[in-house]
Order: C-alpha cells, then sequence, then structure tokens
C-alpha cells in the first residue's frame, strides 16, 4: 500500500470527515450511487468541492460507530489508485460489503476526483 492510500484508510477508518476531506483538491469530485441516497437533495451521483464531499461525508459518517477496511488489493500507477477492500461495519453487521474505489491524485497527493463502486 502506498504511503497516500495508507493516509486515505487511516482517515476513513478513523470516521475523522476533517482528515478525509484534507485529502481532497478544494475542486475535487467524488462520485457514487449512494450519494442520492445519504443526500436526498442531491441531482447528480458526482459531487463537486470539499463542501458539498464534506457535507455528504458528514450524512454518511453519522451511520457508522465503527469502521474497518479490510484492504483486499492497491493497485497504482503513480496518478491513480484502485482500492479494492471489503468495508466492516456496525451497519453490515456480518456481511461486509465489497467496496472499490478509484482514486485519482492531482498536484501534491491531493485527489482529484473518486469514484465508489459497492456491490
Amino acid at each position: 500500500m502506498t504511503e497516500r492510500v495508507a493516509r486515505w484508510h487511516a482517515a476513513w477508518e478513523a470516521r475523522d470527515v476533517d482528515r478525509v476531506l484534507a485529502l481532497y483538491g478544494p475542486d475535487a469530485t467524488h462520485a457514487s450511487a449512494l450519494v442520492p441516497q445519504v443526500c436526498p437533495g442531491a441531482t447528480s451521483t458526482e459531487l463537486r468541492g470539499r463542501e458539498a464531499i464534506g457535507d455528504y461525508f458528514r450524512r454518511g459518517l453519522a451511520r457508522f460507530t465503527w469502521l474497518r477496511f479490510d484492504v483486499v488489493s492497491v493497485t497504482d500507477d503513480g496518478v491513480r489508485s484502485a482500492v479494492e477492500y471489503r468495508r466492516h461495519s456496525n451497519v453490515d453487521g456480518d456481511r461486509p460489503v465489497h467496496v472499490l474505489e478509484l482514486l485519482e491524485w492531482g498536484d501534491g497527493d491531493l485527489l482529484r476526483a473518486v469514484r465508489v463502486f459497492h456491490h
């Protein structure tokens, strides 16, 4: 696992919205099919900018009292990272969720775009 993916992983498991947002560039995008479910007023599955992304993360993380990502694989080409993991949490019970996140890194190792796929 690369250092930046390790920082991403640790921020999520800490359920620390500020730490997670600090990984994103100011004009970053975050796309997930869960956006309309978590933010009922959303008109798209893609959010742009730290403010909108932060609102989504705050709402989404409020459901979790604990969260763990068991990383299955990381593929990194220097610009993009594909992180496959199983999400374990109080919400998931004994049925972890299989997730793939595509992380696109920009200047200064900040995230430019994230695409999340849940199975």
